[in-house]
């Protein structure tokens, strides 16, 4: 299941940042140093915390992606304990064995540990976009700005982003 909705997100990033100027002769080009919504949302795709510190928040880039790593851990941890406690209940084979207790209570909890895992990828990719869209809306309108001081002077500002 993590599978498909991991390709299916992918897919809609990619297709969402194609357009009519993009693919030429069946080739696909994709710039990702340009600062937009998109690019921040596939970078958040690719690795979640990527996106928040594209977008200029450190300290959230590194909760999120501290959150989604301990949650995949947790969800193949619990799964591999899940399947050495069924091998254990099937070796004993006995019904009413406490093995298939454990093998119940640590496979659900590998499923909740993986569904908050899809969560939080889900909720990097949103809001990485979001805040990227927030953010290049600002820098679109205030790119260059005067401001005249009466007549003490005038300051000339001009915003640029670049990556490194």
């Amino acid at each position: 299941m993590f599978k498909k909705i991991f390709t299916l997100i992918i897919s809609i990033v990619l297709l969402s940042s194609i357009n009519a100027n993009t693919v030429r002769a069946c080739s696909l080009t994709c710039d990702f140093s340009e600062y937009t919504a998109t690019n921040a949302a596939i970078r958040s795709a690719v690795m979640p915390g990527w996106g928040q510190r594209w977008n200029e928040q450190k300290t959230k880039g590194w909760i999120v992606f501290g959150v989604f790593a301990a949650t995949v851990f947790g969800t193949f941890y619990y799964l591999n304990k899940s399947e050495g406690d069924y091998r254990s209940y099937e070796r004993l084979g006995a019904r009413n064995s406490s093995y298939y207790d454990d093998y119940e209570r640590d496979l659900n909890t590998s499923r909740i540990f993986g569904v908050l895992a899809v969560a939080t990828w889900v909720y990097a990719v949103v809001d990485a976009y979001l805040v990227a869209d927030k953010k290049s809306q600002e820098y679109v309108s205030n790119k260059f700005n005067v401001d005249v001081y009466g007549r003490d002077g005038v300051m000339v500002t001009y915003k640029t982003r670049f990556s490194i």
